[in-house]
């Protein structure tokens, strides 16, 4: 299937990330031994989109070596990343849907967005958003990096399911209209 899949977790008020980009909130639920569907979506998957941020913060985590998939960091300032590069990391910048019609070009299939808000934003905005599997915790983190300002973004989705994990966690599946 030729499809584009956003997979995150927020937290109950809408949070990506807590202040400062504090991810520490999350940490719980990953020591669960529950992989919420990641394993499946990412053999399903060609390849990874992601955004800078998301990057520098893996960076920031210690993940390194080769990617287990194609990854795509969307950046206005590749040459940034002039040493991180390998056969299966690219830097990428410029419009979000001929950015995606490179990366289908070379992978085709289902390409797994790995985040962050502003990376989906212009997938949504750009009409190149197929689905969306969103995790909401029930922590409330009153401010950092919000996934959505507003609902708007969910507009032109509608819920296709949802399912509750013992650790709190509780997906939602939204599909394009």
């Amino acid at each position: 299937m030729n499809e584009t899949v956003f997979y995150a977790a927020t937290s109950a008020d809408g949070y990506l990330a807590g202040p400062n980009g504090d991810m520490s909130w999350a940490e719980k639920y990953l020591a669960t031994g529950e992989d919420y569907g990641f394993a499946e979506l990412m053999s399903r998957s060609q390849a990874v989109l992601m955004g800078r941020a998301t990057f520098e913060f893996e960076l920031e985590a210690g993940v390194s070596g080769e990617r287990l998939l194609p990854t795509y960091v969307l950046t206005h300032i590749p040459e940034l990343y002039q040493n991180e590069q390998n056969d299966n990391l690219h830097f990428v910048g410029g419009d979000i849907a001929e950015v995606l019609s490179l990366i289908k070009a070379h992978h085709p299939g289902q390409i797994f967005v790995m985040g962050g808000s502003n990376v989906v934003g212009q997938l949504i905005e750009a009409g190149q958003l197929d689905a969306m599997r969103i995790f909401r915790a029930p922590d409330v983190l009153f401010g950092g990096v919000k996934l959505f300002e507003d609902q708007t973004p969910y507009d032109g989705f509608a819920v296709e399911s949802t399912r509750s994990f013992n650790s709190g966690l509780t997906e939602t599946v939204y599909r394009r209209i």
